[in-house]
């Protein structure tokens, strides 16, 4: 570290890194260039704007591993608010920039580049351009004025100065293309959160040290236009609605500015009432500002609200409510590389398909924004679905930027804000609402599948357990001549008693019919057991097309059979549609395994998954009747988890 004098008015001046050429002394606000051992005055630096981070100079923090110290800064203005540009020094003595805006962190250096850049101008949202060999897509398009700077910088900063960039990101990395100088600069980074920077000696640090969140005083003022009090809550804000008279106020430092009257005629009244403090994933979240937004289809108009949550350190979050349904909404740092119109696509939560597309416009505001919000504004949406989740894209003239959105529980939120009252009633399946009877379709396949298998054990115990055997085979001839005919076949013994005694006829009958009468005799009881039965099998050919009916075997079952020795008396009647000789094989088995019970089992069982499967894929059908653009296939029946969500 070397230090040095202000020549201006004698405040010690340190400069931490080698890279750093000027510094803004922190005392008299000039502009000091370190020329060797002296410190040279180029004139006083403006003031900064009051902004909500909590970052200073002197504040330090943790970037992959390592450390680094916050040593300078510069203060950049845009049509949506401010951003910081943080200089930084690492401990190995490299220093690099640390973006924040809108809560938003990205940790860039800067990166020499060859190959030509396309011009500025010739740039649009989400036009793909290749930088360093790596594609990019242009997401943010800016005409920033640098208010002022601070600290150590390796630049001079001049107050006032307009500069052109563009942002660009890829799934991992995020690139600005500075076009203040020809080349244009080019800086490549990765973003952030607040929690991975483990950022410490922040602004209220010993509050924050002791668990709470830092607080953000609010700055009270009157409405220039109907004298109704307001309050900003953050030096990110950039616009507020009036309550009262529906107009929006543009923010400029101390000063506020009527910027125009709303075009509403109607009032809003937002549910959750703002100043409402509630507490989601672990943050302290406030409720600042509230917006309907419209967008088409079908000729119809679809409105929906909107709430913006603020918190001093992780910035700025939305809560969306349409119909009774919400959602919990970030921006994504790192959007999927997706086209416009894109069917689908796999991200690491599972696959997204786009399930509604089209304008979305203001229609309401009231409270804060941290852009100048106007009634009227739009911009294009495309909502993608993974229930519970549900990644969308907007895309302005300026901008095309991600969120993701996770469906919210009404319950839930009441519970989080402290609402004593009930939510608005939930109407229909929004689009990324969990469906309820996943869990219970996949609770009935589990217990089919368990029942399934208790029952084919049993029906195996039976097949290998109580085994069957043959204890009769003969094979008579009838004659087409003598139509009724009666005949005793061989003796057979059962050493034990049958619990099933079963005669089988197999004839090779065709186009006639034979009746059947057969007695079970026990030799030396006399005791008889009867059944009779008809078999007949027809066949031809109609208009050229094959036809049979009937069949050409049939069994009938003796029950509980002692043991004894048997034989069968066995009387036939054979009809005279077509006079053949038909032969007959008997076959007797006893304890036949039957699966005609295990057939109708099964055959009840699976009712229940099928009826569950039917339950679960009409509330998808219901999700897929709010989409403009049609949805998924569920038309297969399965029985188990396949690792779908109930979209598949």
């Amino acid at each position: 570290m070397k230090t040095a004098n202000c020549p201006s008015c004698g405040a010690p001046v340190s400069f931490r890194s080698a890279a750093s050429v000027y510094a803004v002394c922190e005392f008299c606000r000039s502009t000091l260039l370190r020329d060797g051992e002296d410190l040279k005055n180029l004139g006083r630096m403006a003031d900064l704007m009051d902004d909500p981070t909590l970052i200073q100079i002197g504040s330090e923090g943790t970037y992959r591993g390592l450390h680094f110290g916050v040593i300078g800064r510069i203060q950049l203005r845009h049509e949506s608010g401010l951003w910081n540009e943080w200089h930084i020094l690492f401990d190995d003595a490299r220093s690099a920039w640390l973006s924040e805006a809108g809560g938003e962190y990205v940790v860039s250096s800067l990166v020499p580049v060859t190959e030509t850049l396309p011009a500025f101008e010739t740039l649009a949202p989400e036009m793909q351009i290749s930088v360093a060999g790596r594609p990019f897509t242009v997401t943010d398009l800016e005409s920033a004025r640098c208010i002022s700077g601070q600290g150590e910088l390796p630049f001079r900063v001049e107050a006032g100065y307009d500069v052109n960039t563009a942002d660009l990101r890829s799934s991992d990395r995020f690139v600005t293309i500075d076009y203040s100088e020809t080349p244009p600069l080019v800086f490549v980074g990765y973003p952030a959160t607040f929690d991975e920077l483990k950022l410490s000696h922040l602004k209220d640090s010993a509050e924050a040290s002791a668990g709470g969140a830092p607080s953000v005083k609010a700055r009270a003022f009157n409405c220039p236009h109907c004298a109704s009090p307001l309050s900003v809550h953050s030096g990110a804000i950039e616009s507020v609605a009036c309550d009262s008279c529906g107009s929006i106020i543009g923010i400029d430092n101390e000063n506020v500015q009527l910027l125009a009257r709303a075009a509403q005629s109607m009032r809003i009244e937002p549910w959750l009432p703002l100043g409402s403090k509630g507490k989601l994933h672990d943050i302290e979240w406030e409720a600042i500002g509230f917006l309907r937004r419209s967008t088409q289809s079908g000729g119809i108009d679809y409105a929906w609200s909107e709430y913006l949550l603020f918190n001093a350190e992780q910035g700025f979050a939305w809560l969306t409510e349409y119909e009774g349904h919400w959602n919990y909404v970030r921006t994504l740092s790192s959007p999927p590389p997706v086209s416009r119109g894109q069917a689908s696509f796999k991200r690491k939560d599972g696959e997204f398909k786009l399930f509604s597309s089209g304008k979305a416009e203001v229609v309401y505001v009231v409270g804060e924004f941290y852009w100048r919000v106007a009634v009227g504004e739009s911009c294009l949406v495309e909502d993608y679905i993974c229930p519970p989740l549900m990644l969308s894209r907007e895309v302005s003239n300026k901008e095309a930027s991600w969120s993701e959105s996770e469906y919210l529980e009404p319950e839930a939120l009441s519970a989080a804000f402290k609402i004593g009252f009930s939510p608005p009633a939930r109407i229909g399946v929004f689009a990324n609402q969990p469906n309820p009877l996943i869990e219970r379709h996949r609770g009935v396949c589990g217990l089919f599948w368990k029942l399934a298998l208790a029952a084919t054990l049993v029906q195996l115990a039976f097949v290998f357990i109580f085994s069957s055997h043959l204890v009769l085979k003969q094979q008579v001839v009838l004659s087409p001549h003598n139509e009724d005919a009666t005949l005793t076949t061989q003796e057979f013994t059962l050493q034990s008693r049958a619990r099933s005694l079963r005669v089988r006829h197999s004839t090779d009958v065709d186009n006639n019919w034979v009746d059947i009468t057969t007695t079970l005799v026990e030799k030396k009881t006399g005791e008889a057991y009867q059944g009779a039965q008809e078999v007949s099998y027809y066949r031809g050919v109609d208009d050229g097309e094959s036809w049979s009916e009937g069949t050409r075997d049939d069994a009938i079952a003796f029950r509980d059979i002692p043991p004894g020795n048997y034989y069968l008396t066995i009387e036939y009647e054979l009809g005279k549609d077509r006079p053949a000789a038909v032969f007959d094989t008997i076959e007797v088995v006893r304890n036949p395994v039957t699966w005609s019970n295990y057939v109708l089992l099964m055959i009840f069982l699976a009712v229940f998954p099928l009826y569950s499967r039917w339950r679960r894929n009409a509330f998808e059908a219901r999700r897929w009747n709010e989409s403009d653009l049609g949805g998924g296939d569920e038309s297969e029946f399965d029985f188990g988890d396949s690792g779908s969500d109930g979209d598949d």
